[in-house]
């Protein structure tokens, strides 16, 4: 079989998305490929804060089955306020965009500030892997939906190149 440098690659963010999927207690089988032994987080102990609906549809489509809260037109400082009385973890899971950026910075500084446990780190995963090809979590279900037929359809060509 031919080596092919973007299979292996797509193959490598895949398995790092489906990681943090796991990470996040994502439980639909055909996103079942990440490591559950041990990284999971209990989906009762914490919630994933976005920016609107549309990345509550791709997460939830995604297998992802904790709490999720949209924040879009909502004034930071109310907003947060009204998240720490509910003394759960919050993972920060913001767009990689420009305004996504600034606000996970504003959420942190809030949740800071409140005393409130927040994650970002499968924010900054999803950033590092993805940020190529997307730029928010809206597009991130089909975007793993595109990496798993990449793949799949790589590994239905040819395997035995002709020596011919």
């Amino acid at each position: 079989m031919k080596y092919d440098a973007a299979s292996e690659r797509n193959k490598i963010v895949l398995d790092a998305i489906e990681s943090v999927l796991a990470e996040l207690g994502a439980n639909n089988t055909d996103f079942g490929g990440a490591d559950f032994d041990g990284n999971q987080m209990p989906t009762d102990s914490f919630l994933i804060i976005v920016e609107g609906r549309r990345d509550i549809v791709s997460l939830r489509n995604l297998g992802i089955t904790a709490e999720i809260i949209p924040c879009a037109n909502q004034p930071v400082a109310e907003f947060c306020e009204n998240i720490a009385e509910m003394k759960k973890t919050v993972v920060i899971l913001t767009d990689w965009d420009r305004k996504g950026g600034i606000l996970a910075a504003r959420l942190e500084e809030q949740f800071k500030n409140l005393d409130v446990p927040y994650e970002t780190a499968q924010r900054e995963k999803l950033l590092f892997y993805s940020k190529r090809e997307i730029k928010d979590v809206e597009s991130l279900y089909t975007h793993v939906l595109k990496l798993r037929e990449m793949l799949h359809c790589g590994d239905n060509s040819d395997e035995f190149e002709n020596e011919n």
